[in-house]
């Protein structure tokens, strides 16, 4: 039995709704197809990023920033889903890793032993412990106990707590456990094939409701005359 989809027996080209309809459906499709695309990209889902190792793989016993630590084409975050999304025009990423890149984040295997080493680079000789300034040795104690792996210069704005004290070295909590990710060609071309196959999918089924259900409520499913019905529609 030959395949009749299309309803090749309407001659649905010489009907004038029918043509309308088709260039509507197109102009949908494209439509829908952009603005899917560009509402990833305005909302920063794409392009997408795969794990290339961990930060603290990439800490040795030279002390260095955060940021010597990442190239310019990397990004640092916990998991993937900090990297996406804005709140208030601002993207998460930069209040996530974003923001600890541009921090005074000293990291380096062993931080608790290099401590005066930052102390004389920074010139910053007080330290912070788990909520008052404490003397240094307790500080490197501290850090000890916490297995720190990176310490920032963090400012102080309490001055019943602190006097006048304006900086103090802190243990770099917001550094542990980061991982380092790197845009993924092929991730992102995945991402955008799968969108574009569910909005395929979305239309294909469409046209099986015009061809078989629609159609089918309209005129039936036995062939009629072209002339005669061409005529009426």
């Amino acid at each position: 039995m030959k395949n009749n989809f299309f309803r090749t027996d309407l001659n649905l080209n010489g009907r004038w709704w029918h043509r309308f309809l088709f260039i509507v459906f197109i102009i949908c499709f494209i439509a829908l197809l952009g603005v899917s695309i560009s509402s990833s990209i305005d909302d920063a889902q794409l392009p997408e990023y795969s794990k290339v190792g961990m930060l603290s793989e990439r800490m040795d016993d030279k002390i260095r920033l955060i940021g010597d630590l990442v190239k310019p084409d990397e990004k640092i975050a916990v998991y993937e889903h900090n990297l996406y999304g804005t709140y208030n025009g601002k993207s998460f990423y930069s209040g996530n890793g974003g923001w600890l890149l541009k921090q005074e984040y000293y990291c380096a295997k062993n931080i608790s032993d290099k401590v005066e080493e930052i102390s004389a680079k920074t010139g910053v000789n007080y330290y912070k412990g788990d909520l008052n300034l404490v003397q240094l040795n307790e500080f490197k104690k501290y850090l000890s106990q916490n297995n720190a792996q990176c310490v920032q210069v963090l400012e102080l704005d309490s001055f019943e707590r602190y006097g006048n004290v304006k900086k103090a070295l802190s243990w770099g909590l917001e550094a542990d456990d980061m991982a380092v990710w790197k845009v993924s060609i092929i991730k992102t071309v995945l991402s955008v094939l799968q969108q574009i196959f569910f909005i395929v999918l979305g239309f294909l089924v469409v046209m099986v409701i015009y061809y078989k259900i629609i159609l089918y409520i309209i005129f039936g499913s036995k062939k009629i005359d072209n002339n005669k019905d061409s005529k009426k529609l």
